[in-house]
């Protein structure tokens, strides 16, 4: 009985943990390990946090990303020298700020356009 009601509650959990999470989409080799919508403290959205990892041969100097969040979506943008294995965390606030904050999980966080340290520019 105490196993049953075990492998019950540990199915309910991770049925709630994945539900939680954001439809995460990478793209043109840039892989995303998180994306999290910021609040600024008074109730306000305040950007995203977004971890994520050049795996594109050349080095990227700016990637898009695509944020749904509530209805609406968002462009935010990262600009600097991002080298092939680099663990990027970077917060972002250059759009999705002074919104109704309504937690912390986006409905879609996915890479957009990714522009190479070459010129070269992936997405649309």
């Amino acid at each position: 009985m105490k196993r049953s009601i075990f492998l019950v509650l540990a199915s309910l959990v991770a049925l709630c943990t994945t539900a939680a999470q954001a439809n995460i989409q990478s793209n043109w080799g840039v892989n995303i390990q998180s994306c999290v919508v910021n609040q600024n403290g008074s109730g306000n959205t305040n950007g995203i946090n977004v971890v994520y990892v050049n795996t594109h041969p050349s080095a990227a100097t700016e990637v898009d990303f695509l944020v749904g969040y509530r209805h609406h979506r968002y462009i935010l943008r990262d600009t600097g020298t991002f080298t092939k294995g680099a663990v990027i965390n970077h917060n972002l606030a250059n759009a999705l700020v002074g919104y109704a904050w309504e937690g912390p999980t986006p409905n879609l966080c996915e890479v957009n356009r990714v522009v190479l340290a070459n010129g070269r520019v992936l997405g649309p």
